[in-house]
């Protein structure tokens, strides 16, 4: 297979936000490795070189407005789209990319989906991550989302192909838009598999999440309250507009917990290796990074069977309904009375992530779409009697 020019457009880029960014660098990184060009432009903050050469890929960061390291408000976002379209257009002016592969429908799918029509541009991907699709997300972008359909709808038609992490969020994508006819495939998120060292684990249950109520700590604080001495210690691992109201529903209710706020992954992964149990009881989700990440790092896994998480997990975790506090309480009282049973999970998927998940299998299926959607653009383009804007 010939090398590639890809262009990857997203907001976030480590050491910027959630679990799309590492997503990001880490299928880029993999492309890299196996002879492709990838070039990447985000979103700028603070002292974070305006260019950087990250494992061979080349990082350009756009100036605009961001307040926190781990989100963005819609304001924020819109600055991303003016200077990010701006950047981009100089670069594929250039550097004759093959395919932009951009994170997110909105902000970032607005990008190609304008140089399409202005310019010499490639055909765009866009993988779809969840806060970006309507009704995925009630703690954010509500008003956005019941105003923004008519342009999500053209900005997916005009695409060479659209990325969906899970079948759950392929069936919301299509509920959505049940009239249109769009070309879905579902590629997982990936995950490095040497990203984590072997260390003894301990009696420590780790959350790693955004704190909105939809991510359910609260459940977890209440379950470990109802678990008579059971010695572990809570560790919540995020920050959000639920913090001090889970601070204060730990201390009330005599939860051992630490809250850490917003962490870097370098300090995160210690975490991850250290303790035995992993919870995420959230009501939404699409393919969560913290599943992989926990999963690799032998933590004893439990989730619901909201979204994506059971596609993650499959049978290397402890999968409950959504809100089920019982159901919460019964997992974490057998992982918790049964170390062995819970090294037994945790190796169990570290092995499904090795399996299934890593990077070098993601990013060939990556690439086989990038030719397809290269193929099927310049077809097109002839078809309609233009010159292949690649």
């Amino acid at each position: 297979m010939a090398n590639l020019r890809v262009l990857m457009l997203n907001f976030e880029y480590p050491p910027l936000g959630g679990g799309a960014a590492p997503v990001t660098r880490g299928l880029a990184q993999s492309l890299v490795g196996r002879g492709h060009q990838v070039d990447v432009v985000t979103m700028g903050y603070r002292e974070l070189p305006r260019e950087e050469l990250d494992g061979g890929v080349q990082v350009f960061r756009v100036p605009g407005i961001r307040s926190r390291l781990e989100l963005s408000r819609v304001h924020e976002l819109a600055t991303y789209v003016v200077s990010g379209a701006r950047k981009a257009r100089a670069l594929a002016r250039v550097a004759a990319y093959d395919i932009c592969h951009c994170h997110f429908i909105l902000p970032t799918g607005a990008i190609p989906y304008i140089l399409r029509t202005t310019g010499r541009f490639p055909p765009y991907v866009i993988t779809c991550h969840g806060s970006d699709v309507p009704g995925f997300n009630p703690d954010r972008f509500t008003l956005l989302h019941r105003m923004t359909p008519p342009l999500l709808r053209r900005i997916l038609k005009r695409s060479s192909g659209v990325i969906v992490p899970s079948a759950a969020m392929e069936r919301m994508i299509r509920a959505q838009f049940p009239d249109d006819t769009l070309a879905l495939t579902q590629i997982p998120n990936g995950m490095a598999i040497d990203q984590f060292t072997r260390q003894p684990k301990e009696p420590r249950v780790l959350v790693a999440t955004r704190l909105f109520e939809r991510k359910g700590v609260q459940h977890v604080i209440r379950a470990l309250a109802n678990i008579t001495a059971h010695g572990h210690v809570l560790e919540v691992a995020g920050d959000g507009p639920q913090r001090a109201e889970l601070e204060q529903q730990a201390s009330q209710l005599g939860v051992p917990a630490r809250f850490h706020g917003w962490l870097p992954r370098a300090s995160l992964y210690p975490l991850f290796e250290r303790c035995r149990i992993f919870v995420l009881a959230s009501s939404s989700d699409n393919f969560p990074v913290s599943l992989l990440e926990a999963m690799t790092a032998r933590c004893a896994v439990i989730t619901t069977r909201a979204g994506g998480c059971p596609e993650v997990v499959g049978d290397a975790g402890l999968v409950i309904d959504v809100g089920d506090g019982p159901g919460l309480g019964e997992a974490l009282t057998r992982l918790i009375r049964q170390p062995a049973f819970a090294e037994e999970l945790g190796e169990r998927g570290a092995r499904r992530v090795r399996d299934h998940f890593g990077w070098p299998s993601i990013a060939s299926r990556h690439e086989a779409l990038y030719v397809e959607s290269i193929r099927g653009s310049r077809a097109a383009d002839l078809a309609g009697g233009l010159a292949s804007p690649a």
